[in-house]
């Protein structure tokens, strides 16, 4: 089981992440802005971050550059969803970019290889 923590403003979408990656067998936080998951990941330790790329107080963007620049959370894996709408993903550095809307299946594979990988030495 890994724990997963999603950031997203649209309760929709957070609700429904949520529900699909705990029916996957993960442990899932959430928070409803990149400050809020910041908080969070400050005392909960977690294997993969799924975040919006565009929230209030602190985007996805934001909320990424706060993890690398921290070096207890530098090596934490992060998906950042942007919606493309009809154009090409952003090139993000230190994030997997996935556009909006996701593909379930894409996103339990994701999250499952990059746990591994941070895992393996």
């Amino acid at each position: 089981m890994l724990t997963v923590l999603v950031a997203d403003d649209e309760f929709a979408v957070l609700e429904v992440l949520s529900m699909a990656l705990e029916g996957e067998g993960h442990r899932v936080l959430k928070a409803g802005d990149g400050a809020d998951a910041l908080r969070i990941l400050s005392t909960q330790p977690c294997d993969v971050v799924v975040c919006d790329e565009i929230m209030p107080v602190m985007n996805g963007r934001q909320l990424l550059a706060a993890i690398r620049a921290d070096d207890k959370l530098a090596s934490l894996p992060v998906i950042l969803m942007s919606e493309t709408w009809g154009t090409s993903l952003p090139e993000i550095e230190g994030a997997l970019v996935l556009g909006k809307p996701l593909r379930l299946s894409e996103l339990f594979a994701h999250v499952d290889r990059l746990a591994k990988a941070r895992r393996t030495p």
